[in-house]
């Protein structure tokens, strides 16, 4: 297929959903499905045909068929401009392996799609974590502080809860759908601590569906339910898994509050062992890339080439929340991190992932933090380009240090002690004492929902 085409499988095949039922084309896409009057589809009051078959989602996939570059797909767009493999090149590679190399040609890309055959699920946000790229949407954990912390997040308006199988079109409708799923990816929150996501793998394995699904999970690492485990794997066509994983030692406590390190290492222990031995699982890293843990890529990446040489790293390029992208960091911040970047010694399958990283941490951004395109580039000024990409990094980044700071004396954490290389770096535009005295005079900062969630 031309590379200029620029089909997504997923448009016409998968859907995602968010804790309370919300659903997006994907669960990287800017926009909620909505009806024709602009209300939220959920899989508590519409069927998942119905949602994908809906006009919202109808709309964005004539606009790939035109050519065109929606900017619901806009993490894909970034990824790509900045020489990343997005997550729509991703798929549309898994799907030639899984279905044959002539899928993507072969596929009538025109039209309504009779129905959906890869589901990414999120039963709600049952967490026992509350990690710092993340927020109470996502994470049980986090609701309490986020309600003392006056940090705003958005909750569903959905008319049926979801997970109400009495009244849920997702539990209602379940026999109708479930025969087509060829592949299923559960998220969280934490699935293993969610009781709806062990009694909907009972039902598919109970009704004889499991062994024509390939089942995915992303999990946070702080459990290895090796009973549950090994009932998955004997049943479904295959089990995959992705374990989240974003520093080591007392910087993954601090990114994944208040995981335990000393455990999730005797978990990824055991991951490995299994990963390399007959069991049917395969397991990889998923490495989520902020402005905290970017300066200690060489550190996590030497770890794991140590202790674990054999499991994939998937780095996950932060886009949201916009002030803990690695583009909110200081020039010469960013400057520095580039230089030690490129003189790190990195496998070759590394190298690429990398390099894009320096990209993206370096791209000129709009205000709302999209990536600046070729289109724009032709009409305004460099000197322009960098004077939006100062404004939109100064408030980003004045909400870094608040919202740190702020974590920090709720949490009774230090950043400065946790990262004291990249400290040093930033302290002559942080100074955290400062901010930090500010938090105590005057409270938690408050800032919109939008600068907070998007």
């Amino acid at each position: 297929m031309s590379k200029d085409i620029k089909y997504c499988s997923l448009l016409w095949t998968h859907l995602s959903n968010e804790p309370g039922g919300t659903v997006r084309t994907c669960c990287i896409a800017q926009d909620r499905l909505k009806n024709h009057y602009s209300e939220e589809l959920t899989m508590g009051d519409y069927t998942i045909d119905e949602i994908q078959q809906g006009p919202h989602a109808q709309r964005i996939r004539n606009d790939i068929l035109a050519g065109n570059r929606p900017m619901n797909c806009d993490t894909c767009w970034i990824d790509e401009d900045n020489g990343k493999k997005s997550k729509r090149q991703i798929y549309n590679e898994y799907y030639e392996q899984w279905y044959g190399p002539n899928f993507m040609r072969e596929f009538p890309w025109i039209g309504t799609p009779s129905e959906v055959w890869d589901l990414q699920l999120i039963f709600d946000n049952t967490c026992n974590l509350k990690c710092r790229s993340c927020n109470a949407n996502y994470s049980s954990k986090w609701v309490e502080e986020a309600k003392e912390r006056h940090v705003p997040y958005w909750e569903s308006q959905t008319k049926v809860p979801m997970n109400d199988m009495e009244n849920s079109k997702f539990w209602t409708d379940m026999d109708n759908w479930l025969p087509n799923i060829k592949r299923l990816e559960i998220m969280g929150g934490e699935p293993f601590y969610m009781k709806e996501f062990k009694r909907f793998i009972d039902k598919i394995i109970n009704e004889n569906y499991a062994h024509n699904i390939d089942l995915t999970l992303s999990t946070n690492g702080t459990i290895a339910d090796k009973v549950f485990l090994e009932k998955m794997s004997s049943n479904f066509k295959s089990l995959s898994f992705s374990v989240s994983i974003d520093g080591i030692g007392k910087r993954f406590e601090y990114l994944r509050h208040p995981g335990n390190w000393e455990s999730v290492f005797e978990n990824l222990q055991y991951f490995y062992e299994l990963h390399n031995s007959d069991s049917p699982v395969s397991i990889q890293i998923t490495h989520t890339i902020t402005a905290l843990n970017v300066m200690y890529l060489p550190e996590f990446h030497d770890f794991f080439q140590e202790h674990f040489p054999n499991f994939k790293i998937w780095n996950n390029i932060a886009h949201y929340p916009k002030w803990m992208t690695a583009s909110v960091l200081p020039a010469f911040t960013r400057k520095t991190l580039t230089q030690m970047l490129q003189e790190h010694t990195w496998t070759p399958e590394y190298k690429s992932e990398v390099d894009a990283l320096i990209n993206y941490m370096n791209t000129p951004m709009y205000e709302n933090g999209s990536s600046v395109d070729e289109k724009l580039r032709e009409k305004v000024s460099e000197e322009k380009l960098l004077m939006f990409d100062q404004k939109s990094t100064e408030n980003k980044w004045n909400i870094f240090k608040s919202q740190i700071t702020g974590g920090d004396h709720y949490r009774e954490e230090n950043f400065t002690e946790v990262f004291p290389e990249l400290y040093e770096l930033i302290k002559q535009d942080f100074d955290y004492d400062k901010e930090y005295e500010v938090v105590l005079k005057n409270g938690y900062k408050q800032h919109s929902t939008r600068e907070l969630v998007h």
